[in-house]
C-alpha cells in the first residue's frame, strides 16, 4: 500500500510536468485492490479497468511498466499472460465481457478459469455490465467482479446513478454478492477469501461491492473542487486507508520505526528512479 502510494503520488508529478499523457489515481482505494488481490492469490486472470495500480504491482508489473501505458509509449507496458493481468481498460465496463468470455473460454479449454474482473460503480450504470452479469450467472462462469465504488462516476454522484446498491442488483441477475466497507485491508481479504472459495466450491459467480473514499479527482484531468465541497473531499482525505493502516499496524507493535523507514527509502528510490527515466 506505501509502494503503491508513493507510485500514485511520483505519477501526479510527472503528469503536471507533461511526462506522462493521463494519471488516474488510486489513492483511497489501496486497502481495497491489496486485499482482494492477496484473496484471490496468483492464479486467477485479472481483468482490470484503469486504476488498479496495487494489483498490477503485486502481480509483478513493474513501476515503469505500470507508466508506460499512460506516457503513450506503449500499448500496454508489461505481459499479461505472465502477469496473469491484463491491460488497462479506458472503454467503461468492456473488460466486463471480456472477462467473462475468457472465463468461459478457459473451462472449455480445460485451464484454470478463475477470472477476476475490477470495476468502478460508473461502470456498472453501462449495459456491458449487466450483460457480463447475465452471462456469468446463465454460464456458471467462475468470474470475480470486484466494484470499487466510491461515491462518483466522474462528476456524477452514486445516488444519481442507481436506487439501490450493486450487491443487491448482482442478486437480481442470480449471482451471489456482498456490501463491504474498504478502509481495511484485512476486512476486505476476509470477504474477498470467502468469495473465491465460494467460486472454486460452487463454480458460479460472485460479486463484491466495497465502499471505498476517492481521495483525488477521477484523473488528473479532473478538477473535483468544481462538483465535490470541501468538507467531503476532506472527509475522504480523513479516511485514508494507507495512513489508517499504517498507524493500526504501528500501535499494535506488529512493526517499529526502523521497518517504516525502509519502506520510505525504497518509495524515495523508486520515486528517483520514475523521475528520470519520466522527466
Amino acid at each position: 500500500m506505501l509502494v503503491t502510494r508513493g507510485v500514485d503520488e511520483e505519477a501526479h508529478q510527472l503528469q503536471k510536468q507533461g511526462a506522462l499523457d493521463l494519471w488516474p489515481s488510486c489513492m483511497g482505494h489501496e486497502a481495497a485492490q491489496v486485499g482482494s488481490a492477496l484473496a484471490v492469490g496468483p492464479a486467477p486472470t485479472i481483468f482490470p479497468s484503469y486504476r488498479e495500480h496495487a494489483v498490477a504491482l503485486l502481480r509483478g508489473v513493474a513501476p515503469d511498466e505500470l507508466l508506460e501505458q499512460w506516457a503513450g509509449r506503449t500499448f500496454c507496458g508489461w505481459d499479461p499472460r505472465r502477469v496473469r493481468f491484463f491491460p488497462y481498460t479506458l472503454v467503461l465496463a468492456a473488460q466486463t465481457l471480456h472477462g467473462v468470455g475468457y472465463s468461459i473460454g478457459q473451462r472449455l479449454q480445460g485451464r484454470e478459469d478463475f477470472v477476476v474482473v475490477y470495476i468502478g460503480d460508473g461502470a456498472t450504470s453501462e449495459g456491458d455490465m449487466s450483460e457480463a452479469m447475465n452471462l456469468a450467472a446463465v454460464e456458471s462462469a467462475s468470474v470475480m467482479f470486484v466494484c470499487q465504488n466510491n461515491g462518483w462516476a466522474i462528476s456524477k454522484p452514486a445516488g444519481e446513478q442507481m436506487r439501490t446498491s450493486l450487491a443487491e442488483r448482482a442478486r437480481g441477475f442470480g449471482i451471489e454478492s456482498v456490501r463491504i466497507p474498504g478502509q481495511d485491508p484485512e476486512t476486505v481479504f476476509s470477504a474477498c477469501s470467502r468469495a473465491a472459495a465460494h467460486i472454486r466450491g460452487e463454480r458460479a459467480p460472485y460479486l463484491v461491492e466495497i465502499q471505498v473514499d476517492r481521495i483525488q479527482g477521477h484523473s488528473t484531468s479532473d478538477a473535483q473542487e468544481v462538483y465535490r465541497s470541501r468538507d467531503d473531499i476532506a472527509r475522504s482525505k480523513a479516511a485514508d486507508p494507507v495512513t489508517a493502516y499504517a498507524a493500526r499496524l504501528r500501535d499494535l507493535g506488529l512493526v517499529d520505526t526502523a521497518w517504516f523507514d525502509a519502506v520510505d527509502a525504497e518509495v524515495r528510490e523508486l520515486r528517483e528512479r520514475l523521475m528520470k527515466e519520466y522527466a
